[in-house]
């Protein structure tokens, strides 16, 4: 997830996907899973072309989650919003992996519970920032994330890290201030709201790939169990006001239940499927390039569907985010050798 949605929030992230997201959504914690638990064979080069363009539509997808999050936000309550969405991903993808479901093992439950409360917190944060801010400010802030994840493991789990890291991530707060200060000092209450989406997505990411690592899990059970707990977490929440959610579920119009639906199927359930097939027959480094350009998509349909403008130096910000974390990515990727990954779980 979007975060937005889209952290939510990836196969090289945590729905993000957030967007993630996404995931947006969103995860904005698939992505983590992917990278963390399965190891991808040796690439088959003459199908990895589909992959990437798998990929690039899940870009695509959790791209426009933020602009979708945005304008459902006039019909409906962020838990209200969670639980339906994701509902209809996790009933998506139990319905397609039912054959895996024999086997839950109570460690995959217990990671499924743990990663899903965070990332019921990464998305609740992106759907809510995503009101009080612009669609395209929330996916650039988002991606964030990807510069805080080598710093969490320095500060807390003592990783070494290549030093260039630093002045990458100096470049993606100079990026982020461009972005978010293009009034004076004045900040919009979304911005800070998506940006601490970001650190708790990157936080997931670490935590996800700590305990996950050298185990053997369902990347698929995991998955579904993280949604289904979203799903449960909006739930939960709707019942605070329980006329209020009851009120504005059963009177939405149809085209908010069509955009729902969109999140639900393919910024949820098609986005985390293509993220755990990818991981397989791809690298996570690969599958992260590719994912890096979600931002530019959120931005683009920012601008064509919500008429949003971006000044030269809102522009300039978003470019140095993007930038940031692609170069980020591309230099962690090439100094770390890969530890031993989990053994995945394919029944």
């Amino acid at each position: 997830m979007s975060t937005s949605d889209r952290a939510a929030e990836s196969v090289t992230e945590a729905g993000t996907a957030g967007a993630g997201t996404a995931e947006r959504g969103g995860a904005v914690g698939s992505a983590a899973a992917g990278q963390a638990v399965a190891a991808p064979p040796a690439a088959r080069p003459s199908g990895t072309w589909l992959v990437d363009l798998g990929v690039l539509g899940v870009a695509i997808v959790w791209g426009s989650t933020y602009v979708a999050m945005q304008w459902s936000g006039q019909f409906i309550s962020v838990p209200a919003f969670l639980f339906l969405r994701f509902a209809m991903g996790a009933l998506v993808i139990t319905l397609l992996s039912l054959r895996a479901w024999r086997k839950v093992s109570r460690e995959e439950f217990s990671l499924g519970v743990l990663f899903g409360v965070l990332l019921f917190g990464i998305l609740f944060l992106e759907t809510l920032g995503v009101r009080y801010t612009l669609a395209s400010n929330a996916g650039f802030l988002i991606s964030l994330s990807v510069m805080l994840v080598p710093l969490i493991e320095r500060i807390f789990l003592r990783a070494r890290i290549a030093p260039s890291i630093y002045p990458l991530t100096l470049l993606s707060l100079a990026g982020c201030a461009l972005l978010t200060l293009n009034q004076g000092f004045s900040v919009r209450s979304g911005d800070l709201i998506i940006l601490a989406a970001a650190v708790i997505r990157a936080a997931q990411i670490v935590l996800f790939g700590s305990r996950a690592k050298g185990r053997e899990l369902s990347l698929v059970r995991v998955t579904a169990i993280e949604l289904w707990v979203v799903a449960a977490g909006g739930l939960l929440f709707s019942l605070v006001q329980p006329a209020r959610s009851w009120h504005e579920i059963t009177h939405l119009p149809g085209d908010a239940w069509l955009v729902i639906a969109y999140l639900g199927v393919a910024g949820t359930a098609f986005a985390f499927l293509t993220q755990l097939h990818a991981a397989r027959v791809s690298s996570p480094t690969r599958v992260g390039l590719v994912l890096s350009t979600e931002p530019f998509f959120a931005a683009v349909f920012a601008v064509v569907l919500l008429s949003e403008h971006l000044g030269p130096l809102q522009l300039a910000g978003g470019a140095l985010v993007l930038l940031s974390a692609y170069l980020g990515r591309w230099v962690d990727a090439r100094r770390r050798t890969p530890p031993p990954p989990a053994r995945e779980v394919t029944e």
